[in-house]
């Protein structure tokens, strides 16, 4: 063979012409020669034949090698087995796998525009030699695949619904020598006429060795009965040092070509000119050399530079128009494109070589121009595919490529070459068409794609690969763990795409990318493209409508050999929506559905996060990701079924899917708005409680007695109102209601909870069902509710973080939702399922004798859940307060605070209440847990009062009396423990609930109290202030702030004028006694020391002075209105003797000022203590009589006395001006005024007559001790006090008595200006002063004589008593 005297197309050397078949070499153990058509022969063991002998074989060479032997998979025994059928069992398939219709193949994803599947065929011992080198390829048009190792070729239907499909197994007959070299080269020969299924033939790149079978059943069949060689083979010659094949091209009917490292092409012929096997090869003529002949040309040529041209990139092979008759495409690496035509026997002639790389890069940089950055060096062609032929015309009108599309294949080739740039870091690839005219190749329309930029890896087994497949609207590119899924259809009109065409640009439409996972054994070995199956189609590959292991498919799609996993077909869901006005679209939703459903499998061979940033914004993936979450829960979604053996299989997925999602998202790294991250944490809490619930329906109907299969859940859903779930179709088979709803209606969960007590409520107001039946309902209710929402907050708790939000925080505000755990429904109904306990038990005791054994238990179980189940209800008040209040809503901020309201009530009689069934422990942490001191004290004192009580009725069942009082002790040092913990916040109400309950003994006597909270509790309860302060001096020795505690409880709040004088007078004696301390530590230098307790206490005791005048005067007063009322039986008739006697000078159409006085009477009289404003107005109103006035002084002195002890600021000063007011219209000054017919005398008696004459004679007469006392207060300078407002005591006071007192005080002003202002009242103001100032003068002088005279015995009172003095006759200087 390889000679170069034979003709070309001549038949291999050593075949015979003639048909008489050739003599065996030797007649020992010969078999009869098999008949000409080829019988399938069954084996037993009497079939064995001698391995020695030499069946007859067709050769080509003299040295007869041992051809490779072909057998099944499985078989390498000597000993043949009879051909049948291999029945092998499906192999189980793992769950969540899906399974597509008849093929048995396993979804691995997919989408609105493909679907990627696992083929289950795969050879066993390619499944379990997984990690050697292999590569092949698939050969749709007959169904089958090759793979090839460095020893063994296997051949299989890919097609094979089974997972061991029957195998051709071929033992290479010249095998590597290293496993470093280049694995083998194969490929399928189309069958021959004589039988159904294909040939095989193998090259040994690196030896040039070949070997063929003409069929590979045959060829087993044949090696088993060792009847004749069953293959023939041959050595390539004339290959260069170094040099190897690197690609079988499959151009059947007219050959195979061979293109080697070095650049040459090589064809090859596995037939004679007869049709019969054997191998011929030569190579073809480039075009650069005119002289080479023959299959080698000259030596000269082989030799020449331009036998090393750069290495090709890929040779394909078109569809030929006639038998026979191919022609092949080369392109290079750099972009050399070159063309041959083919003939059945190896004539060939070089139709085009020319060199089009530069129209290539800018033709790329025009569509593409982020390659504009790459070096023009980095250009690659790395593959070559020929446009499908014969289209419809439908889809060669929305196909964007060229018009070339209608030429048929004499006229031009038409092809797209798979092009990139690339840099260290990545890759811009592109869809290059070209169109191969008789003037050379022409680069038309460029399709970038721009989803994938990873750098293509050498030295993989299968380099990247371009398929177009029948129809041509949709291109795949296979890389070694990635396929590139493109749209070549023309996208719609617009002026953008317009102006892209002009430009021979394809503007952006359809384009994908499946990846694999990055690891070392995983990579793309081998692929081959399917095209939709039409009849008649393949001509010159057989009739592939017969073919029994073709793939009949209506779209277009991929076939991969992926080493580590096995087939995995990537098909076209359906090719022709891309041809419509609404293609499919790579969106946000499917990219997340593809991660969510099956990137949660942990053997699916594809990855869908990672790899690269998905082109969608943050708020279309939050919208896209909170529509699958929703579909997930409503399963809604064509990847969760609707019909579940096992609903809780069905559940956990959906709680896989959520969690996958959420997971995904992480991954992306995106910012989320807090609004999706809440509503994918509460769609994933619903599903597991769902996922909780359905367990617990289970576990109900098992315990239910048989008959009485309806549980509290099953009733839930039924009841539930028909608008608020899914309705059952029953013309479809839906008939069980339960199911179907935790099917379809799990996001409704908040509803389902709401309604578990209104099916208590339902079945006992409608004596539905007995007593026991509604505890166990109870039952039911109670352990599903608190379960329920046990588990959605747990979950909240552990998983939250997983979603980017805070579990201690409720969210908030318009745009999200409130809590579903925390709706008014669930808390209304969660209240009143915990009350109806209450009452339940209350009329059905669980410890009753007689409570049935089962009641009793399902009631003790009742009461434990209880307390969780409180805890619950609790979290949701706070849950739904937070939320409303986070609200801009009035309406809802309204609704926190009535939450918060009832939070407050409920977090106290809910836990308190829990003692009462004897959970006193329970109450304790409940409390504990909400910090509700209140319902935590109560409950700790009245577990101890209990305690006590219990040991001092001697009833302690089970114990003595001793011990129940250790116990007593026990809780009480608990009770110790706690103030330590909670400080004051605990303590104070703790000591609040002792003192109600045991006194203040008790409080006293508490002995774990190392920190003396019940002395800071007694100091801020200014009511306890009498105990407080004989704590401090009896407990605390602290005798200053026992003299603090008095003064304020005398100066603030004691309202009893007795007991006020008391706690002032203990409180200054405390002082004085501290004072005197002081002194003795300090020494004889102690009060002038200036410290600061003695500054402290002598304002105290100035204070206490001052408060103790107030009571003087007051108790003066009291004593003066004393005698009028000695005479009445009750307050009341003593109270209408007092106004009757005193109020006589108030007119009686003042009803303000009278109602005024009589309060302040009333007070006065019950002895209360009297603010000092009211003193004064009882002082300053009252008729007390002159004789009063002897004895207890002035009125109106004492009334400003009043004001000088009481009032500050302001107050004192309008206080001074009512006063003198009110003095100066108690008298006639009109009368005064009018001197006319009156002597200086009687003027002078009428002046000293005056109230006004008094008052400022006893105030003189008070300056004479107290030189600072200076209230005196023109009658000018009166005017206008209250009348426009009142002091401080009438802020709260209603509108008609303000305006009526108002009224009074006007009239009191309108009386004192009309004085002014008619009757010179200023200048009798200043005369009567001036009287009074001489009067009391006199007085003094007369005293300090007297005193002289006899030793100064006498008094000023007596001096101004004597018959002068009342008459005023010395007022002058007498």
């Amino acid at each position: 063979m390889f000679s170069p005297t034979l003709q070309e197309g001549g038949p291999a050397k050593g075949t015979r012409s003639s048909r008489r078949r050739q003599r065996p070499v030797s007649n020992e153990h010969s078999t009869q020669q098999p008949k000409p058509k080829r019988q399938r022969v069954p084996l037993t063991e009497t079939s064995y034949v001698n391995p020695d002998s030499q069946p007859e074989m067709f050769e080509v060479k003299a040295d007869k090698l041992d051809l490779a032997v072909a057998k099944r998979d499985g078989i390498e025994n000597a000993v043949a087995a009879p051909r049948k059928d291999l029945s092998v069992r499906f192999k189980k398939p793992k769950a969540g796998e899906r399974i597509s219709k008849g093929d048995g193949s396993v979804v691995l994803t997919t989408t609105n525009a493909y679907t990627v599947s696992k083929l289950p065929a795969l050879p066993d011992r390619l499944r379990a030699d997984a990690q050697n080198r292999q590569h092949g390829a698939i050969y749709s048009s007959s169904g089958y695949a090759l793979a090839l190792t460095h020893t063994h070729a296997f051949v299989w239907p890919y097609t094979a619904t089974v997972a061991s499909p029957e195998t051709f197994t071929f033992t290479l007959p010249y095998p590597s020598k290293n496993h470093t070299d280049p694995l083998p080269l194969g490929s399928l020969v189309p069958p021959s006429a004589s039988s159904d299924e294909p040939g095989l033939v193998v090259v040994m790149p690196v030896s040039g060795k070949i070997a063929y079978w003409e069929s590979i059943s045959s060829a087993t069949t044949l090696d088993f009965i060792r009847q004749q060689r069953s293959g023939v083979e041959e050595t390539i010659s004339g290959m260069f040092s170094g040099e190897h094949v690197i690609q079988i091209v499959n151009a059947e009917s007219a050959g195979f070509i061979l293109v080697f490292s070095t650049g040459r092409l090589a064809y090859m012929s596995v037939r004679d000119a007869h049709g019969r096997p054997g191998i011929s090869a030569q190579f073809l003529r480039n075009g650069l050399s005119s002289n080479a002949l023959g299959f080698f040309g000259s030596i000269r040529n082989a030799l020449s530079p331009n036998a090393f041209r750069q290495d090709i990139a890929a040779a394909r092979a078109s569809h030929g128009s006639k038998v026979g008759e191919r022609v092949i495409v080369a392109a290079t690496a750099r972009g050399r494109i070159s063309s041959w035509k083919i003939h059945r026997g190896g004539q060939h002639e070089l139709l085009t070589d020319a060199d089009i790389r530069g129209e290539l890069i800018e033709a790329v940089h025009e569509a593409d121009d982020d390659t504009r950055q790459f070096a023009p060096e980095s250009f690659e062609v790395l593959d070559f595919t020929f446009v499908p032929r014969g289209l419809e015309e439908k889809y060669v009108k929305v196909s964007r490529l060229s018009k070339a599309l209608t030429q048929g294949p004499d006229v031009l080739q038409h092809g797209l070459l798979l092009v990139s740039m690339s840099d260290r870091r990545q890759s811009r690839y592109a869809i290059v068409e070209i169109v191969i005219t008789q003037n050379g190749p022409e680069v038309d329309t460029v399709r970038p794609l721009t989803s994938y930029t990873t750098l293509a890896r050498p030295g993989v087994p299968e380099k990247p690969r371009i398929y177009l497949p029948r129809p041509g609207l949709v291109a795949f590119v296979v890389f070694d763990r990635a396929v590139v899924i493109a749209s070549m259809v023309a996208p719609p009109e617009s002026p953008d795409a317009q102006l892209q065409d002009d430009a021979h640009i394809l503007p952006a439409t359809f384009e994908d990318v499946i990846d694999f996972r990055d690891e070392d054994t995983l990579q793309v070995v081998g692929s081959g493209g399917e095209e939709p199956y039409t009849i008649g189609q393949g001509q010159g590959l057989g009739q592939d409508e017969q073919r029994p292991n073709r793939h009949r498919t209506k779209n277009p799609g991929v076939v991969l050999l992926l080493q580590g996993v096995g087939t995995v077909r990537v098909a076209v869901t359906e090719v022709d929506r891309f041809a419509t006005d609404a293609p499919p679209k790579v969106t946000a939703k499917g990219k997340l559905e593809q991660a969510v459903f099956f990137g949660v499998k942990g053997d699916n061979p594809l990855v869908f996060q990672g790899m690269r940033e998905l082109p969608f914004s943050t708020q279309e993936i939050a919208s896209a990701a909170i529509e699958v979450s929703n579909e997930i829960v409503s399963s809604k979604t064509p990847f969760i079924p609707t019909v579940a053996a096992s609903l809780e299989n069905n559940l956990k997925s959906r709680v896989s899917y959520l969690e996958g999602l959420v997971l995904y998202l992480k991954t992306l790294n995106i910012n989320l708005d807090h609004r999706t991250r809440w509503l994918l944490l509460y769609n994933a809490e619903k599903m597991a409680v769902a996922t909780w619930v359905w367990q617990q329906h289970e576990r109900f109907l098992a315990e239910r007695p048989k008959g009485e299969k309806k549980t509290l859940i099953s009733e839930i859903v039924t009841y539930i109102n028909e608008n608020q779930k899914t309705e059952l179709n029953t013309a479809v088979g839906e008939v069980d209601p339960v199911r179907h709803w935790f099917i379809h209606d799990v996001w409704r969960f908040d509803i389902f909870l709401a309604w578990a007590y209104q099916i208590i409520k339902y079945a006992y107001g409608e004596r539905l069902t007995d007593e026991t039946g509604v505890t166990r309902l109870a039952w039911e209710a109670v352990t599903v509710k608190n379960g329920a929402l046990f588990q959605a907050r747990q979950f909240r708790s552990t998983r939250a973080r997983d979603y980017g939000v805070d579990p201690t925080k409720v969210p908030g505000g318009s745009a999200i939702p409130e809590p579903w755990t925390a709706t008014q429904l669930i808390l209304h109904n969660s209240k009143r399922l915990i009350e109806f306990c209450y009452k339940w038990f209350e009329t059905h005791p669980p410890d009753s004798p007689d409570t049935s054994p089962a009641t009793a238990s399902l009631l003790r179980s009742i009461r434990e859940v209880l307390p969780s189940l409180t805890s619950q209800y609790l979290t949701g008040l706070l849950d739904q307060a937070s939320w409303s209040s986070q609200s801009d809503d009035p309406a809802s901020q309204e609704l926190a605070r009535k939450f918060e309201q009832a939070y407050d009530e409920e977090v106290y009689a809910k836990i308190l209440k829990l003692k009462d069934f004897g959970l006193w422990e329970e109450a304790i942490e409940l409390a504990k847990e909400y910090k509700s001191f209140d319902s935590l004290a109560e409950v700790v004192v009245q577990q101890i009062i209990s305690v006590e009580q219990a040991a001092q009725d001697g009833v302690t069942p089970g114990s003595t009396v001793p011990d129940t009082l250790a116990l007593a002790d026990v809780k009480k040092q608990r009770m110790g423990r706690l103030f330590e913990e909670y400080q004051e916040k605990f303590a104070f109400s703790a000591y609040e609930v002792l003192l109600e309950n045991s006194g203040v003994q008790a409080v006293l006597d508490f002995p774990y109290d190392k920190n003396g909270y019940a002395t800071k509790f007694l100091r801020t309860k200014p009511e306890l202030a009498k105990i407080s302060w004989i704590n401090d001096v009896q407990r605390e020795k602290d005798i200053d702030h026992a003299a603090e505690t008095l003064l304020n409880l005398g100066l603030t709040r004691e309202q009893q004028i007795w007991n006020k004088k008391i706690e002032l007078s203990l409180g200054k004696l405390a002082l004085m006694a501290e004072e005197a301390e002081q002194s003795s530590v300090n020494g004889n230098n102690g009060r002038t020391a200036g410290s600061e307790s003695w500054g402290k206490n002598g304002a105290n005791l100035e204070k206490i002075d001052q408060e103790l005048e107030l009571i003087k005067i007051q108790d003066s007063l009291y004593n003066q209105i004393l005698p009028t009322i000695r005479q009445g039986v009750d307050e009341s008739a003593e109270l209408e003797l007092a106004l009757k006697e005193h109020a006589v000078l108030i007119p009686k159409r003042q009803k303000a000022l009278l109602q005024l006085f009589e309060d302040g009477l009333s007070r006065l009289l019950k002895h209360e203590a009297l603010h000092p404003s009211t003193l004064i107005d009882l002082l300053t109103l009252a008729s007390l009589g002159e004789d009063n006035a002897e004895a207890n002084g002035d009125q109106f002195c004492l009334a400003l006395k009043v004001a000088k002890y009481g009032l500050k600021g302001e107050e004192r000063t309008n206080a001074e001006r009512l006063i003198w007011r009110r003095c100066f219209i108690r008298d006639d000054w009109k009368a005064v005024n009018s001197t006319n017919e009156k002597d200086d005398y009687d003027q002078l008696e009428i002046v000293g007559s005056t109230t006004t004459y008094h008052a400022m004679f006893a105030v003189i007469d008070e300056q004479h001790s107290d030189e600072k006392f200076q209230p005196f207060v023109k009658p000018s300078e009166a005017l206008g006090v209250y009348t426009e407002s009142l002091d401080r005591r009438f802020e709260m006071m209603d509108e008609s008595f303000l305006h009526k007192l108002l009224d009074s005080m006007k009239w009191e002003d309108k009386q004192l200006r009309t004085y002014v202002e008619k009757s010179q009242l200023d200048l009798w103001y200043k005369t009567t002063k001036e009287a009074a100032e001489k009067t009391v003068a006199e007085a003094y002088r007369r005293i300090t004589a007297a005193k002289a005279q006899a030793n100064g015995s006498a008094k000023l009172l007596e001096a101004i008593s004597s018959p002068q003095g009342k008459k005023g006759s010395g007022l002058f200087g007498i």
